[in-house]
């Protein structure tokens, strides 16, 4: 495995890992949870029953509930079961479900005022955890020079590395689940062609819906009346192969421009933080693939990661069963992973391999 210390060695934590599994197996909610306003943003604080010995910033992905979505509640119980204070913001154009051009900054600062806020972050050691496109936001903050000497781990849930790539599968595959889709789209028009107002509303109409309606499967033909020409043109924009790959030539050339915020750094610092790349091993939405691209490049440049690929994970669902005890395990060697990153100060951030499960 990887991660000796510069000033100690950080040392996998096994025993809070296993309570954070347990706690979110189980549904516990140990400690407490109060809502707190910091600026205009909501924030929800997971205090640990104890002392906690590091703060994890987490920033959710694109859920209609945002902070509130009984998902992020379960994650957020757990990880204060494993001993971290919790820090869960209400990031509006998040919870709307949109990318655009502010996001990226949008989040960077708020990610850097909350993480250099004394009342909010009450420990001298911090982690970021995000999911999903999400991912991008914490990962570039952890290589921010504000913030890097304080970062001391970094959790990224079905995270990417190539987001042209993960385009192309939204896009174009059968495969892939039409709600990343549907978001590209919406956002597409929102930013490119904003005179575009009915076609806006209309998929902003199917985005919520099949948000909010996240555990049903997802009928493109059921979420556009076909009988209007302007539905049934978004509907062969959302179907129709032809038009689908000509429509990712155009968000393509965003992410070239407006979008690029999105695009992971083509290469990292040496003082990169600890990274924790945990995956699902049929994500729908961002392949398992992805993880496993940002995992080799980490390893290429020699720096410090643990790549775990589960089965029990769902993108979204968070669902685990602990019939499948080899998955268990691994998820919970990852957790051990990053809860010992997390609470050590000075881990050195080079390594020869990442661990791989």
């Amino acid at each position: 495995m990887n991660g000796s210390g510069t000033q100690r060695k950080a040392h996998a934590d096994w025993k809070s890992a296993l309570k954070l599994l347990l706690a979110f197996q189980r549904h516990k909610t140990p400690g407490t949870l109060e809502t707190v306003v910091f600026g205009q943003t909501s924030v929800d604080v997971y205090q640990p029953p104890s002392t906690p010995a590091a703060t994890v910033i987490f920033i959710p992905g694109l859920s209609i509930r945002g902070r509130e979505d009984p998902r992020i509640r379960r994650l957020g119980w757990a990880l204060s079961a494993g001993g971290l204070r919790v820090l869960i913001p209400d990031v509006p154009s998040i919870r709307a479900l949109t990318i655009s051009t502010r996001q990226p900054d949008e989040v960077a600062n708020l990610i850097r005022s909350m993480a250099q806020d004394r009342s909010l972050v009450t420990t001298r050691r911090v982690g970021l955890m995000s999911v999903s496109f999400s991912s991008i936001f914490v990962l570039r903050a952890a290589l921010d020079p504000v913030l890097n000497d304080r970062i001391t781990a970094v959790g990224l849930i079905g995270g990417y590395y190539d987001i042209e790539r993960v385009a192309n599968f939204l896009i174009t595959s059968e495969q892939a689940d039409p709600y990343g889709r549907l978001v590209i789209g919406r956002s597409y028009f929102a930013e490119v062609e904003p005179e575009r107002t009915n076609a806006i509303a209309a998929l902003k109409a199917a985005v919520e819906t099949v948000a909010t309606n996240n555990n049903e499967p997802i009928r493109l033909d059921a979420l556009f009346d076909t009988n209007d020409p302007l539905e049934q043109s978004l509907h062969q924009l959302m179907t129709e192969p032809a038009s689908r790959q000509a429509f990712l030539e155009k968000i393509l050339d965003v992410f070239d421009s407006a979008w690029a915020g999105y695009r992971v750094p083509p290469e990292f610092p040496q003082s990169t933080p600890p990274v924790l790349l945990l995956h699902g091993s049929h994500d729908p939405v961002i392949p398992t693939a992805e993880s496993r691209h940002l995992a080799h490049r980490l390893a290429r440049q020699g720096l410090a990661h643990h790549l775990c690929i589960s089965e029990l994970l769902e993108h979204g669902n968070t669902a685990i069963s602990f019939r499948r005890i080899v998955d268990v395990y691994r998820l919970v060697a990852g957790f051990a992973w990053f809860l010992g990153r997390a609470q050590t100060d000075g881990a050195k951030k080079r390594a020869p391999l990442g661990a791989l499960f």
